[in-house]
């Protein structure tokens, strides 16, 4: 044997041996050698790898550190979507969706696999050949971060999968999250250096996983757990336990608690038992997710636009504490709407640290009699977004009424109350600082036009100094301007015009929603997009063509006919449209089975929710319209209709009952 097949044959060796033992420490916290043994392993790999570079394998343990990234992060498209679960908030909850699936699939009791959810940051991790090859950010289930660098640090993750046979492609679902004991040492150390602490677990993992620098992921100690495989090149399991049970023995880190429950009462039982441990656990979670352990069942029950019918996450009740409501503030939103905010004094909930609570309302306010001065009950709503939940009246003690300003908190000018409703809000609309810097915030946000850099503080200088006015301005700037503002450098300057330049080519939905015209969501623009060839034929439609279109109800056809009819928003479109913005609109495909037929759904369904049909009809090709015409294609009609049947039978429009209704879809 030559020199160089037996340098190979025994850096060969001492990596697999190394990862065997990562493996048994890290994965079955059963190590096998003490580690000083395993420091002598490793020592001598790394002086193999110096004198021989050349003989580096990509899943050698020295390998799991690479350079700083000086390019930032780069976006990948997921091959399949990372969608999101369903939520059960509370009992009934989960009673109607496991109703709802015993119904779909005409069974008496329902397998579902239970998962501890853990309160960490989704990833997407693939193998190629058994080999570590990618990861990838959930993002907004569309599109995500390369993180692989840093993920590769987590030393439970097996950078070779134990075995042979392994599928030449096997994309994976998990959860990257930080043990409170590895989180209360890491605030430890930065009290120690006089710095800032992280809230949570869970903002140090998503933080940890987006440093540039992989050493950072390497001393954070971060863990994994593996809990779906989203898809493979030969794995032929036939359940979602299986699957989980086949990658386990492939060396990666599953869940310990995850169990099989045969019936409703078993997924409640497992719920409770969760509950009871919970506090026990070295890391934590903020729920359950359920899901059907059979594929071809998962597959019969399909999926929803956001996520699958076939799971749910049945979310613990959230945390509260008491604390002292000191103040509250009163703050601009984007469309002029005033919010009140309590101001409290700091409390602990569910290891957040909590200063700012939500009033949503004066009605809010009024109907709790939420005072300033009063001890009040504060939650995270969902475990998340701090709220006042009530008051503790029993020791009121000189308290002071709320009252809203008469004025604007920002630009001074006399607010007003908006119709029907509980708000209060800015009129001064155009020259109202919060108001035209979150409009070009919104305009430049991740699901608008995507422009990365502009933070509300950069907009709030660039407006206060007449750099912008408005959004379309953004397009004049560059980056010699941009580097005469305080802390901005020459690199983070062109990085700003590199993604405004980039954000030219935009799809007619996301341009839509980034204008910011009230009420005008995602989903909203979508149904725009959709309905109308471009831009021109939408900002000159009439209001009552805007009701006819469904989903478009008379407050929200209002607002886009207002919007449109203010030559100032005219100009801004087409200020937009000279400085570069290129809207790419659908190509309307007129081979698909409804193109172009309007269908309008009426009455209630036994075996279909209305949502199911429309997106159904929509993926077909066709519109759903709130009224019927006689260019109605059809009635979809359910149990106790409305005036609609009448009229489709005065128009002659064929109807479709319930019982067709499976042929139609």
């Amino acid at each position: 044997m030559s020199v160089t097949k037996l340098l190979k044959s025994k850096i060969r060796s001492l990596v697999d041996k190394i990862n065997q033992h990562n493996y048994y420490y890290h994965t079955l916290d059963s190590p096998k050698i003490k580690d000083g043994e395993y420091d002598v392993l490793y020592s001598k790999l790394k002086e193999y790898e110096k004198n021989n570079p050349e003989l580096i394998l990509k899943d050698s343990p020295t390998q799991r550190i690479g350079s700083k990234l000086l390019g930032g992060f780069n976006k990948i498209k997921h091959e399949i979507p990372m969608l999101s679960l369903s939520n059960a908030a509370n009992d009934n909850d989960f009673n109607e969706f496991y109703i709802k699936i015993k119904k779909d699939l005409n069974l008496e009791n329902i397998t579902l696999f239970a998962e501890p959810k853990f309160d960490g940051l989704a990833i997407s991790v693939i193998y190629i050949n058994g080999i570590f090859h990618s990861a990838v950010t959930r993002g907004d289930g569309e599109i995500g971060e390369d993180v692989t660098a840093n993920v590769k640090t987590i030393k439970s993750l097996p950078l070779k999968l134990v075995g042979t046979n392994h599928p030449k492609k096997l994309r994976l679902r998990a959860e990257i999250y930080m043990t409170i004991a590895d989180f209360k040492r890491l605030n430890k150390k930065l009290v120690a250096k006089g710095e800032k602490i992280f809230a949570n677990p869970r903002n140090v993992a998503a933080g940890t996983i987006r440093q540039l620098d992989p050493l950072v992921s390497s001393e954070r100690n971060l863990q994994i757990f593996f809990h779906g495989v989203m898809s493979t090149d030969g794995l032929k399991e036939k359940t979602h336990m299986d699957s989980l049970n086949k990658i386990k023995s492939y060396g990666l880190p599953v869940c310990k608690l995850n169990k099989l429950v045969v019936n409703i009462e078993t997924a409640k039982d497992y719920y409770n038992y969760i509950i009871m441990i919970r506090d026990t656990l070295g890391y934590e979670i903020d729920g359950i997710v359920y899901k059907i352990n059979d594929y071809d069942y998962q597959k019969m029950l399909g999926f929803t636009a956001k996520a699958p019918k076939w799971a749910i996450a049945y979310k613990f009740l959230s945390a509260e504490a008491v604390t002292t409501l000191t103040n509250v503030t009163f703050q601009v939103g984007r469309t002029g709407v005033i919010t009140p905010v309590a101001e409290l004094t700091p409390v602990n909930i569910g290891g957040v640290l909590v200063s700012r609570a939500n009033l949503h309302n004066m009605d809010e306010v009024v109907k709790k009699d939420i005072r300033i001065n009063d001890k009040v009950f504060v939650k995270r709503a969902g475990d998340v977004i701090p709220e006042i939940d009530r008051v503790l009246f029993k020791d009121r003690n000189k308290s002071t009424k709320i009252r809203i300003p008469s004025k604007c908190p920002s630009c001074s000018t006399k607010i007003v109350k908006i119709t029907d409703q509980s708000s209060y809000k800015c009129p001064n609309e155009y020259n109202c600082l919060p108001q035209i810097t979150q409009s070009i915030q919104h305009f430049a946000s991740r699901k608008a036009m995507n422009i990365s850099g502009l933070g509300e503080s950069l907009i709030a200088t660039l407006v206060n100094k007449e750099m912008i006015k408005n959004y379309s301005d953004l397009y004049t700037l560059d980056a010699s301007l941009l580097i005469t503002l305080e802390r901005m450098g020459s690199k983070s300057s062109s990085n700003i015009i590199y993604s405004i330049n980039k954000s030219k080519n935009i799809s007619f939905d996301r341009f839509l929603y980034a204008l910011g015209i009230r009420e005008v969501g995602i989903t909203t623009a979508r149904v725009l997009a959709l309905e109308f060839s471009n831009i021109d034929m939408l900002m000159n439609i009439s209001k009552f063509q805007l009701e006819s279109i469904k989903d478009i109800g008379p407050v929200v056809a209002d607002n886009i006919y207002n919007f449109f009819k203010l030559m100032r928003n005219r100009n801004i479109i087409t200020n937009l449209m000279e400085r570069g913005i290129n809207v790419i609109y659908e190509n309307k495909d007129t081979t698909k089975e409804y193109y172009n037929q309007s269908f309008v759904i009426t009455g209630t369904f036994k075996s279909f929710k209305r949502k199911e049909i429309e997106d159904i009809i929509i993926e077909k090709g066709g519109k759903i319209s709130n009224s019927v015409s006689k260019n109605t294609h059809a009635l979809i009609m359910g149990e106790k209709p409305g005036s609609k049947y009448q009229k489709a039978l005065d128009l002659n429009i064929e109807i479709i009952k319930e019982g067709s209704l499976s042929k139609l879809l």
